[in-house]
């Protein structure tokens, strides 16, 4: 196996960077949080950690990738979260995603 560095500068094997081609997971998993609240919420976000996990353990990667990728992730997701909340609230847009209408004053 090839060796080389990570981005954080630690000795490991062939580097696989999973979230680059995962945009369309982010933006989804944004979208479902916005519409779901509650333990429905926990269990969403929950389930969506785990899957990625699991496929990074499926790709090779060892724990602490695994749980450096999970938390970019994880942080990627709340990025997106406030990019949409900011687009709507500099379209006019009522904040709440579930509304869609134009705030009332």
């Amino acid at each position: 196996m090839t060796t080389g560095h990570d981005a954080r500068g630690a000795q490991s094997g062939i580097i696989a960077f999973p979230l680059s081609g995962r945009t369309n997971l982010i933006r989804r998993c944004a979208v479902e949080l916005e519409a779901v609240h509650g333990e429905a919420a926990v269990t969403y976000w929950r389930t969506a950690c785990r899957n990625l996990a699991d496929d990074l353990v499926t790709l090779g990667c060892d724990e602490n990738d695994i749980h450096h990728q999970v938390m970019d992730f994880q942080t990627e997701v709340q990025l997106e979260m406030m990019r949409r909340y900011s687009e709507r609230l500099e379209a006019g847009a009522d904040a709440d995603p579930e509304e869609g209408h134009r705030a009332r004053t």
